[in-house]
């Protein structure tokens, strides 16, 4: 069952400012979340993005700020062209209430990783996303000081085989949201090396987007 308007603004109360820019003046439009006029909230930093669909009936778009919710003036980005509809390669997690919960197993990995590297001093931000064959791992990677740590992720895979590097705290925090959305079945589609990582709930409409990095050769 679909989760309501009310929840959905409630989840974008919630986890919006994590998805918003942090003040810095220059564009002051990116520290809000935007109504749009499909009806749909969007709030992005240029780096990550999160799009909630079917969540307002406002007739005209506008802007508040995701911490104060005062209006905000400006031109919202076009966001609909970085969002990619075709996801040939998809890491599907599952949640059926019975035996299977990828979701909360899959944060509760990243978590892991991500505090690992914390820990010893390192930064999340080198982590890599592997598919291939059969199996879906996490690593993070950090050379100063040296730590390595890969966790394997359950999930329903299909697609060729792909390998992306991203920061794994932005992969947590959008993983986070469908937590809380109570999302049943999340797709994590990749579409390239360096082309958005798109987390997706087909059910609530809801939209993550994180965007990759080039790693040093």
């Amino acid at each position: 069952m679909a989760i309501s308007q009310a929840k959905k603004l409630e989840l974008i109360t919630k986890h919006g400012r994590k998805f918003a820019a942090k003040q810095n003046g220059s564009t002051p439009v990116l520290e809000g979340v935007h109504y749009a006029a499909d009806g749909s909230l969007i709030v992005t930093d240029r780096h990550k993005l999160l799009r909630i669909g079917g969540a307002h009936s406002f007739a005209e778009p506008f802007t508040s700020h995701a911490v104060t919710g005062a209006p905000i003036d400006g031109q919202f980005p076009d966001t609909s062209r970085i969002i990619p509809m075709e996801l040939p390669s998809q890491i599907t997690l599952i949640n059926d209430g019975l035996k299977r919960d990828d979701l909360k197993d899959a944060i509760a990995r990243v978590k892991l990783a991500v505090e690992a590297a914390k820990v010893a001093g390192g930064v999340a931000f080198c982590a890599e996303l592997a598919y291939v064959g059969s199996s879906v791992t996490l690593t993070v990677d950090s050379d100063f000081p040296r730590v390595k740590l890969t966790v394997g992720i359950g999930a329903d895979i299909s697609g060729s085989d792909m390998t992306v590097a991203f920061n794994a705290e932005l992969f947590l925090a959008a993983l986070n949201v469908f937590k809380d959305a109570g999302s049943k079945r999340v797709i994590i589609g990749l579409t390239g090396a360096m082309s958005p990582i798109v987390l997706r709930d087909e059910e609530n409409e809801i939209d993550a987007i994180v965007l990759p990095y080039r790693r040093p050769v």
